[in-house]
């Protein structure tokens, strides 16, 4: 019996001696799939799905406190020992809100109406929008009583009776 030609050993070393030229590179694909879903899984479990991201103000210290309540999108009050603002704009300052024997702080107050006003305008043309009434409170935890006595009172004048008071959570 007689084998074919191109069947033979040596023609078979002399082709692959032929190919060394031409070599490529193959990634494995099952090792890339590995890795892109070991990525896909840590960033899902890092990724927080429970509200908003409160940002603090870099002069801020927060008081602790023990609660589980996540935060919630809300109309923002910063006070520090210096000045006072809503979301970030300044209305009034902190050394004459003290001296001053009034319980409403004019720039505060002025803020809240036109930010309530805009809520309600927007409320009569939409329905996923509602004027709740709510506030949160990010101040400083050397702040005085009497300051913030002051914020929520000039709060409630203007309808935003729900408070929140920003605060970290202690560990342990």
């Amino acid at each position: 019996m007689s084998f074919p030609a191109s069947k033979s050993p040596q023609k078979q070393v002399r082709k692959t001696r032929g190919n060394r030229k031409i070599k490529t590179f193959k990634p494995q694909l099952t090792s890339l799939v590995d890795v892109m879903t070991i990525l896909l899984i840590y960033l899902l479990q890092s990724f927080s799905s429970e509200g908003d991201i409160v940002t603090v103000h870099k002069d801020l210290i927060l008081p602790e406190s023990t609660a589980k309540k996540s935060p919630e999108l809300r109309v923002t009050i910063t006070v520090n020992n210096t000045f006072i603002l809503a979301e970030d704009i300044r209305v009034a300052s902190v050394d004459e809100v003290l001296t001053s024997e009034e319980l409403v702080i004019p720039g505060l107050y002025d803020w809240l109406q036109q930010r309530r006003e805009a809520t309600e305008k927007i409320e009569r043309y939409s329905t996923k929008t509602k004027f709740k009434g709510e506030v949160t409170i990010h101040g400083d935890k050397r702040i005085r009583f009497r300051l913030l006595k002051k914020i929520m009172y000039t709060c409630g004048q203007q309808g935003y009776n729900n408070f929140s008071l920003a605060v970290r959570r202690r560990e342990g």
